[in-house]
């Protein structure tokens, strides 16, 4: 590692009815060698004690001083703050996020193994036995684990001969190798939200594979049965699933109902809108419905669901904005 970009400002939690609080993505302030990272933490640190709003826990946040201070007001104050200017960010390019399910071959010749955890709970239920079937294997053969920013799991550097094994392991367990879920499925995140958490508004883990479970019928209906949808959902609003960078996300407003955000992008660096408010569960199937055979009808070629609602139901927003 030589370097790093720096970004800063951005924050997901929001509060309902609070204007004043909103998800942002964060900045890119600059590069930064390897040896100036921990004096240049120290300097964004001090900027958000000196200039944070310590009169409202709701806007004492980082992305509140960028929004209102701006990019170059904070790249200047923290070049005061460390003492010599900050180089411009080094290009970079994401296309897509998400993982790499089944056996795949590591650079060094060793595998690792992608599984999919639906709603992020590893346990073990009457045909799967996923949380017994990662004990024995990594007691058995000592393997590493990672764990995915989107709630999967990722048995990593596994050695060629063991591979054998650890496939008998995961079979004797129900646990397949082989990815079978549906693409919508497999794009999906959602937070514990009840009972689990106290903040929790509406369901979320317990919830959504249900309503995959809908909208894989839906999506069949439309004549799109393998279309991929990043779908997020959280219990409430403060975004741990990160529900506002997905094309298609739910946030918890109170039980069995949900505000819907629309037009998120694939690489997961575009912020998406909000385009209904408290959505009950038993109106869910006609609004998807409704707006997957529009996106089927209306797409360009290749065109994903986050960028059609970006390109058509923003604009319905702005002109409902302006009447």
């Amino acid at each position: 590692l030589c370097g790093s970009n720096l970004t800063a400002g951005g924050g997901l939690g929001m509060s309902h009815n609070n204007p004043n609080t909103f998800p942002r993505k964060a900045d890119v302030i600059g590069y930064i060698a390897r040896d100036q990272i921990e004096n240049v933490a120290k300097g964004v640190l001090t900027i958000h004690r000196d200039f944070g709003d310590r009169t409202d826990r709701k806007h004492a946040r980082l992305k509140y001083v960028l929004e209102e201070k701006g990019v170059e007001w904070f790249r200047n104050e923290l070049e005061k703050r460390i003492g010599f200017k900050l180089e411009d960010a080094k290009p970079f390019e994401f296309t897509r996020q998400g993982d790499r399910f089944g056996w795949h071959k590591q650079a060094d010749g060793n595998h690792f193994l992608g599984l999919f955890v639906e709603a992020g709970r590893i346990k073990d239920t009457d045909s799967i036995q996923l949380k017994t079937a990662i004990r024995k294997v990594v007691d058995t053969y000592k393997t590493e684990i990672r764990l995915t920013p989107t709630q999967n799991i990722l048995i990593v550097n596994v050695a060629p001969e063991s591979l054998e094994g650890i496939n008998k392991i995961l079979a004797d367990h129900g646990v397949q190798t082989t990815h079978e879920k549906s693409p919508v499925r497999s794009a999906t995140m959602a937070c514990p939200a009840l009972p689990t958490c106290g903040l929790a508004l509406a369901e979320s883990e317990r919830y959504l594979p249900g309503l995959i479970d809908r909208v894989e019928g839906l999506l069949g209906n439309a004549g799109i049965p393998q279309e991929e949808i990043i779908i997020r959902m959280t219990g409430c609003p403060n975004g741990c699933a990160r529900p506002y960078m997905a094309e298609l996300g739910f946030v918890g407003r109170a039980p069995k109902k949900y505000n819907v955000y629309v037009g998120g992008n694939e690489s997961g660096t575009r912020l998406n809108r909000l385009y209904k408010v408290s959505v009950k569960d038993d109106e869910m199937d006609e609004l998807l419905g409704s707006l997957l055979l529009r996106f089927k009808g209306e797409r360009q070629t290749d065109e994903r669901f986050g960028d059609w609602s970006a390109r058509t139901l923003w604009a319905e927003l702005d002109e409902q904005e302006e009447a």
